[in-house]
Formats: C-alpha cells, structure tokens, sequence
C-alpha cells in the first residue's frame, strides 16, 4: 500500500495519505489564488477515507467558502493544507507543497484557466537560480 506524509509549515499538523493521490491538479480559479496568495494552487485528489490527520487535529481550523466547500488550514501557522469541494463528494483536495514527497507527483491538468494569470505559461523562459538571489 502506498503512503505518503505531509503537513503544515511550523509542525503541529501531521497527516498521512493512504493512497496514491487520483489526480494532481493545478487550478487557477481566483479563489485558490486569493486563498493562497500564490499564482495557482497545485493539490493532490484523495479519497477521505484514505486521509487520516496523525497529530495536531486540534489546530487544523476551517473556513467555509458559501456552498462551495470547506478549506481545512493550520491555525498556527496559517498554512492550507486541505479542502473538501461540494462538486467532489469523498474527496479532499490535499495542497501538493505540504507533502513530504511532493517532488514525486506531477500535475495532469491545469482547471480554471479562464482564470489564469497571462504570465504564467512564461515561467519556464525566466531566468532561473537553483537558489536565491543576493541583494543589489
């Protein structure tokens, strides 16, 4: 059986995929973006019964997003970490940064790119550092 670990930024939530994810998605809805602060969000599609929180179930805190679903996040450390999507019954959504292993998963379809940013699909054609950049 296939398992993978993940959790917040600062520590305090564990949780443990008993599967290998369905899907990984990149979606670029303005809600993810606003939700994250980031471009696009990136998650993995598991079924909830596969999902188990390991430690720090209470500082895992939620924000009900209307009737679209339910954002699941660190109350310590603000960091997403999953949510549930009304459209998708069973399912959590798991953000792909906060597996430890999330090197190994590579997304299958961008969603919402109604939504996305222009400059997006220029990302691979910057420059690039294989780390930061000293200051000028």
């Amino acid at each position: 059986m296939s398992q993978h670990q993940g959790q917040c930024h600062c520590g305090a939530i564990r949780y443990l995929l008993k599967m290998k994810p369905m899907r990984v998605v990149n979606c670029h809805c303005n809600f993810c973006r606003s939700h994250t602060g980031a471009p696009f969000s990136t998650f993995a599609a598991v079924a909830q019964t596969r999902f188990e929180i390991e430690m720090g179930e209470e500082h895992l805190s939620r924000y009900k997003v209307g009737e679209r679903g339910i954002k699941h996040f660190c109350s310590q450390c603000g960091t997403p970490l999953f949510n549930q999507n009304h459209k998708f019954p069973g399912l959590n959504m798991v953000y792909l940064g906060t597996l430890a292993n999330a090197h190994n998963f590579t997304p299958a379809i961008n969603v919402w790119c109604d939504s996305k940013l222009d400059w997006v699909d220029g990302v691979g054609t910057i420059e690039s550092k294989g780390q930061g950049v000293e200051r000028s």
